[in-house]
């Protein structure tokens, strides 16, 4: 009788988990509904350098852009870069900049009108190291801009992934 029990026992707990898997579906992730609205998202083109890179890197995250007059949803978003020098020794030249980057960003659903669906920001901040040289000091820039516009990237990703019920609708 108690090795009948311990049976019984063994195998509910071989088969919960499988069915406790059954009715998971990721809130956001390349397995969840959210990765089919952020593929549905028209991102439209740039204005300039730094808003092409940003978008790029969106792309990576959302997979092919959507074809613009075939998406319900556009996305829209403005770039604020702010740059701010650190560690001030007693010549008064700085050692480090701090390069902060903010990305205010709207996504629309287009129909006879366009109606805005989502709204938020993302804000990120690096720092650089700077030199004598003008030459190191702008390619210490770019490459911390390239490096923000991956986590810019990343956070957009993750607040649509976490709102993507608001889009659907």
């Amino acid at each position: 009788m108690l090795l009948s029990k311990i049976k019984n026992l063994y195998f509910i707990i071989m088969f919960l988990p499988i069915i406790a898997g059954c009715s998971f579906s990721p809130m956001y992730g390349v397995n969840s509904n959210s990765q089919l609205i952020m593929s549905e998202i028209y991102i439209n083109d740039a204005t300039d350098r730094n808003h092409q890179i940003i978008r790029n890197e969106i792309l990576k995250y959302m997979g092919q852009n959507a074809e613009r007059g075939k998406s319900e949803l556009e996305m829209d978003f403005k770039i604020s870069i702010e740059k701010n020098p650190l560690l001030i020794d007693s010549s008064g030249e700085a050692k480090r900049m701090q390069l902060e980057v903010e990305v205010e960003y709207k996504i629309f659903r287009i129909t006879e009108f366009r109606e805005m669906v989502f709204s938020n920001t993302a804000r990120v901040y690096n720092t650089f190291t700077l030199s004598s040289s003008e030459y190191n000091n702008a390619q210490a820039e770019i490459s911390t801009y390239n490096l923000i516009a991956k986590e810019v990237a990343s956070v957009i990703n993750k607040q649509i992934s976490l709102n993507h019920p608001k889009l659907m609708n």
